[in-house]
């Protein structure tokens, strides 16, 4: 009996011995990690793209008699827009969420002329200057823009780069129900192309010399109280020195408005004799002519101050036109 119980004892020993190697301290208990799964790499984190910022631009400038400003636009949300008056500050406001922003600056507009830029601050991002400038002209008191006696009124256009111009303020104010000529234009054969505006449902006859070359009808209103008129003459014009002429008429066949102006159906390279006269070309504007007549752009006023009666509106000249030119003493 005592060998039985030393045999069991002696396997029980065995069995303890092998549960005592398996959960020994000293055996290692380091796990390979697996492998990882073989392929095309990990794609690199994709870096934030450049930020698009959109050059500040003027929506507003308002100017009254005495000099006193408001100006409006819009700019990227929450940046900061820097005025600048012939490149010098003189004010700086943020932008609201949504991009829009309102300037009134706390000194009036002194008399002269003001070249107004934008300058656009938008965290470490270079300064983002405006694509067009606004050229304003304050009168000094009781004169107009073009230095003679007059009323005051303020001129400000908007500057494009390629010369094109938007009317932001103007001198005096037109009726939106008045006969106007807004566009004349003519091909290399003289063919002519006129457009204006009248009264709603008017009839329109066009004039060169007193000869009737056709008549049009204005649409009706397009809730601007005016209609729009075009009218294409059959007969080219002729090169040469005109005056074209336009009657609103009514039924009954009586002239309610009229309106006249020096034509000119010149060739490109045809110049007028009078070197105090020019003729407007297809592609000119107010601020080319006075470049090229004065040498600076800006000088326009003098053209637009000398020739208001044939120019209604400093964005629309046309073709054809001849304005007078003023002799420049000293520096305007």
């Amino acid at each position: 009996m005592s060998r039985l119980l030393s045999i069991a004892i002696f396997g029980l020993t065995l069995v303890a011995a092998a549960i005592l190697l398996n959960f020994a301290p000293w055996q290692s208990n380091d796990i390979s990690p697996p492998e990882l799964t073989s392929g095309a790499p990990s794609p690199a984190p994709k870096l934030p793209q450049a930020l698009k910022l959109d050059p500040p631009t003027f929506d507003v400038v308002s100017v009254s008699p005495d000099g006193n400003t408001v100006i409006a636009g819009r700019a990227m949300p929450d940046s900061l827009v820097v005025n600048l008056d012939n490149g010098v500050e003189f004010g700086r406001v943020k932008a609201n969420d949504r991009g829009d922003w309102v300037f009134a600056p706390q000194e009036p507009l002194e008399p002269g002329s003001h070249t107004l830029q934008l300058k656009m601050l938008i965290g470490s991002e270079p300064p983002i200057m405006s694509i067009e400038d606004v050229v304003v002209i304050v009168p000094q008191a009781g004169k107009d823009i073009a230095g003679r006696s007059g009323d005051g009124n303020i001129l400000a256009l908007k500057m494009n780069r390629d010369g094109s111009s938007t009317v932001l303020q103007k001198p005096g104010a037109r009726s939106s129900i008045k006969l106007s000529v807004d566009s004349v234009d003519y091909d290399d054969d003289g063919r002519l192309s006129i457009s204006g505006s009248s009264q709603p449902n008017a009839m329109v006859q066009i004039y060169l010399d007193n000869k009737l070359i056709g008549h049009a009808r204005s649409s009706e209103d397009k809730g601007e109280g005016q209609g729009t008129w075009t009218m294409n003459p059959d007969d080219p014009v002729k090169t040469g020195l005109y005056t074209l002429r336009a009657d609103q008429v009514g039924t009954d066949g009586k002239v309610i408005q009229r309106i006249a102006f020096p034509f000119s159906r010149a060739e490109a390279t045809r110049k007028i004799s009078d070197k105090n006269k020019i003729v407007v070309q297809p592609g000119n504007s107010l601020w080319r002519l006075a470049r090229s007549s004065y040498g600076k752009g800006n000088q326009y006023t003098i053209i637009f101050e000398a020739n208001k009666d044939q120019i209604k509106d400093p964005n629309l000249i046309y073709p054809g036109q001849v304005f007078k030119l003023l002799e420049i003493k000293g520096k305007n």
